[in-house]
Parts: C-alpha cells; structure tokens; sequence
C-alpha cells in the first residue's frame, strides 16, 4: 500500500486541474494559491518518495511529466479566468513558456518518438518561478514582478531543456542538466545528485 503514495500524489495533481480551473471560474483567489502549492509541493514529493521505496519507474516519471505539464496549462487557465487583464498584459511571456515546451517536446517526439521525461534541474527551478510567480498572480499582487520570475525561470529551463533533448544520444528519464547529457553522449556516467 505504501507503495502507491508515489502514483497518488500524481493522481492528487491530475485531479487538482479541476480544482484549478473551478477556482479560477468562481474567483477564489486565495483557494486556487493553496492549491497551487499544494499540487507543487505534491511534484516534489512524488519522486523523493519513489526513489525511497524503490518504486521510482519510467512510466511514473513520464506520467508526472504529463501530469505537470497538463497542471501548469490549467493554472494558466484559471488565472485567466481570475485576473483576465494581468494575463493579457503578460501574454508574450506566457506564449513564450508555452512556445519553449512545445519546442522542446517537439524535439524530443522527432528524435526519440516520445515525450521528455528529464526532471532536469533548470526545470525544478522553473517550477519554483512558476510556483512564486502563479501564487502571487492568484493572490493579487505584482503581475510585473510575477511575470518577470516565470519568464526567468522558462528561460533558463528552456535552454537547458532544448540542449538536454538535443544532446541526448537515446532517451533517458531523469538527466539532471545538459552537462550531464554531453556526458552521455561521451560515454560517460551521469551524476545523479539532486534529481526530485
């Protein structure tokens, strides 16, 4: 039973999109915050926990990478729905992330025939900007300095993201930067450190 907290925790985000999407209809600023943290801190522990119990499998990280990737979208959703004229004011940094992931999955089904399933350390980083700049949207604050921290963190993570699918020599979950995909690529070991 214990087992299955890692695939729970993915199913508790996979229902959180609906969550999301209600919250930001009816305008609950401070509920859809909470729950923005919630479904984050559930990304973080799904891994920690898979690894500990040796649960940790290909199709687990593909599907937290779906699930996060369809989560994110839908919290973009809602706080169009809930702060309509910030989301318009930032619609270029927006179009951009979302552009910056269709690149990168675009590359990753051309080269490899699936999606990417990296878990990369940039992309842990982008997921804290999100994090930050999503709950402070929610929340009514600074739409500049929210929008300013996710187009930092899509930046990074995409350009590492990008490199990662490109240096890759054969698909492989859980490659920790593009140093370490070059490694790959010479043969040699990946250094796991850090990876959630």
């Amino acid at each position: 039973m214990v087992e299955r907290i890692p695939a729970a925790l993915i199913v508790f985000r996979a229902l959180a999109v609906v969550g999301v999407l209600a919250l930001g209809w009816i305008g609950r600023g401070t509920a859809l915050a909470v729950l923005i943290l919630l479904a984050t801190l559930s990304d973080v522990f799904d891994g920690i926990v898979a690894r500990r119990l040796g649960v940790s499998t290909t199709a687990l990280r593909r599907a937290d990478s779906i699930v996060d990737l369809v989560f994110w979208l839908a919290t973009i959703t809602a706080l169009f729905f809930l702060r309509p004229e910030a989301m318009r004011a930032n619609w270029a940094v927006i179009a951009g992330a979302i552009a910056a992931e269709i690149v990168q999955q675009g590359i990753s089904v051309f080269r490899f025939g699936r999606m990417t399933a990296t878990h990369a350390r940039s992309a842990k980083l982008m997921g804290l900007c999100l994090l930050a700049g999503t709950m402070t949207v929610a929340l009514g604050g600074s739409p500049g300095i929210a929008f300013w921290v996710i187009g930092l963190g899509t930046a990074v993570a995409a350009l590492d993201g990008w490199a990662i699918v490109i240096l890759m020599p054969h698909w492989e979950a859980d490659i920790p930067s593009a140093l370490a995909a070059l490694d790959m690529r010479r043969g040699r070991p990946i250094r796991r450190h850090w990876i959630g």
